[in-house]
């Protein structure tokens, strides 16, 4: 499967969403989401990325890496319908 990066917005804070759009009909996304979590003792914080599936029903499902959540996208799309 292609996917293709169609957006990006960075927030003024540092944290940012940029987006993947997949080339086949049903229109799956993933979009890397960068979070600033503030440290325990409340002095600074630390960059957090999670890849966040979009199936096409809108359901969302989180993985560690992109390589993961496209992984995921592309089992279901080769898999047959039941």
């Amino acid at each position: 499967m292609r996917w293709e990066r169609t957006g990006r917005e960075v927030k003024a804070n540092g944290e940012s969403t940029t987006t993947y759009t997949s080339h086949d009909p049903e229109g799956w996304m993933i979009e890397s989401r960068k979070r600033n979590i503030p440290h325990a003792n409340g002095i600074g914080s630390w960059s957090h990325t999670t890849y966040v599936l979009i199936w096409p029903d809108e359901t969302e499902t989180e993985h560690w890496t992109l390589r993961d959540a496209k992984a995921v996208a592309e089992t279901l799309l080769l898999e047959p319908a039941t």
